[in-house]
């Protein structure tokens, strides 16, 4: 660019002062330029600071895949080296935690598995609590006390008839405390031979099952059977097999129950297990405490606040039992109930990881 010099003084003087201003000012433009540079710049280290630091967290909390994720991880759980491996299947729980999650545990041991055998069945009233009260003379019914339905105790007074012969009245009592499942009998109708009321207790009752005749080898009397239905449970032994009166293949095995609860009621269909084998097992893990993870069967043992899943191989089993081969050592302290809570909490941080 070429500038042209005035030679007039007054000229000169103003080129001079123009030049001047224009510097000032494209020194200050840059100035400015620069402080807004460094405006952003600033900006811009903040959010990535921010960024860092929320990365920082994620990995913290997450378990992102990085190593350095992996070093803070080890760190937290008091682990050397930065290897995942090392960290699969372990979470921390506090214990207050665990107490108010309901999580409690037992500690692996010998102990007895009993070999079972599956039998079906129902229950019904023991013929020895039912009487069936008749008219010692012929008479008239004079009186009727009771109705069908209606609780009674030993001695109580049901119902009167007189005598046709002696046209004495006498008492018709209850044998023994029970229900009156029937009522036959009328003021004024005659007595005839026919029952007039029946009793029945229903304090003890039976379960009765069916024994096929693949089955009869192993079903012998004294045998412990547990017997469920719904959400009620109760063990006895076997008292009876009788052959079947129907001409029908099985021989009915029948166990008593303890009813005076009243939850057994006649004609209730349940599920018997009956204990055919006993066998010792070194070592014994409760069947609550056994969960599914990552594609094996695994025991949730318990050191301090820390619960590891423990891959298991197992052997015999019973309805309460399993013995356990590898995995485990006697001592193991091991969670029984709720440690599908602890499944979940590690599925939880594996989902984590992989995102």
């Amino acid at each position: 660019m070429n500038i042209c010099i005035l030679k007039k003084k007054g000229s000169l003087g103003l080129v001079i002062g123009f030049v001047a201003l224009l510097t000032v000012s494209l020194v200050a433009n840059s100035e400015s330029d620069d402080h807004a540079q460094h405006g952003h710049e600033s900006h811009d280290h903040a959010k990535q600071d921010y960024e860092e630091h929320q990365g920082d967290d994620h990995e913290e909390h997450q378990g992102d895949d990085h190593e350095e994720g992996h070093e803070e991880e080890n760190e937290e759980h008091g682990h050397e080296g930065g290897d995942l491996e090392d960290q699969e299947g372990v979470v921390e729980i506090a214990d207050a935690m665990a107490s108010k999650a309901g999580i409690s545990t037992a500690v692996a041991g010998p102990g007895e598995i009993n070999k079972t055998l599956t039998v079906y069945g129902r229950v019904i009233a023991d013929p020895g609590r039912i009487s069936h009260i008749r008219a010692r003379f012929p008479g008239t019914i004079t009186q009727v006390n009771v109705s069908i339905g209606e609780r009674v105790e030993k001695g109580q007074k049901l119902a009167e008839v007189e005598s046709n012969e002696s046209l004495k009245r006498y008492v018709l009592k209850a044998p023994f405390s029970g229900i009156i499942t029937a009522r036959h009998a009328s003021q004024g109708e005659a007595t005839e031979e026919q029952a007039l009321f029946t009793v029945a207790n229903f304090d003890q009752v039976w379960a009765e099952f069916q024994i096929f005749p693949g089955q009869m080898s192993r079903i012998a009397l004294g045998q412990p059977v547990t017997m469920s239905v719904e959400s009620e449970q109760t063990t006895s032994t076997i008292k009876h097999l009788i052959p079947s009166d129907s001409g029908q293949p099985f021989v009915l095995a029948r166990a008593a129950i303890d009813n005076k609860q009243g939850r057994w009621t006649p004609g209730l269909l349940l599920q018997g297990l009956v204990s055919v084998e006993q066998v010792q097992a070194s070592l014994r893990v409760d069947n609550r405490s056994l969960q599914t993870f990552e594609n094996r069967t695994v025991v949730f043992v318990k050191e301090g606040e820390r619960y590891e899943a423990r891959p298991v191989t197992l052997g015999r089993s019973d309805s309460r039992f399993t013995e356990v081969l590898d995995g485990l050592k006697p001592g193991d302290e091991y969670v029984v109930i709720n440690s599908y809570l602890i499944k979940a909490d590690l599925e939880k941080s594996g989902a984590s990881h992989d995102h």
